[in-house]
């Protein structure tokens, strides 16, 4: 049932996903440990912010304005959906 699932998903989409974890996950883990360092819990929250801004501009920047693909609110949903959802098992089990 799951691989059907993962199968109905278009692999832009799914390429997207992985953008979202390759850009937000290290934004995040540096933020974790710039928290740790300087024993806050606001430097995470930049790091999630600033993963979900940069998805976002590369959709605005490289797909609209250069013209160099096809903006598409879903594309940036994909590639949000990774980073929140982190930050979401972050912020509950904190």
């Amino acid at each position: 049932m799951i691989k059907k699932i993962i199968d109905s998903i278009p692999r832009d989409k799914k390429d997207h996903v992985l953008l979202g974890m390759f850009v937000g996950y290290p934004l995040q883990v540096l933020g974790v440990a710039m928290d740790i360092l300087f024993n806050t819990s606001i430097y995470f929250l930049i790091g999630t912010i600033a993963g979900i801004v940069i998805v976002g501009l590369k959709e605005v920047l490289h797909d609209w304005y250069l013209g160099k693909g096809h903006p598409e609110w879903w594309d940036f949903i994909a590639s949000a959906i990774p980073i929140i959802i982190t930050f979401a098992f972050y912020v509950i089990n904190k």
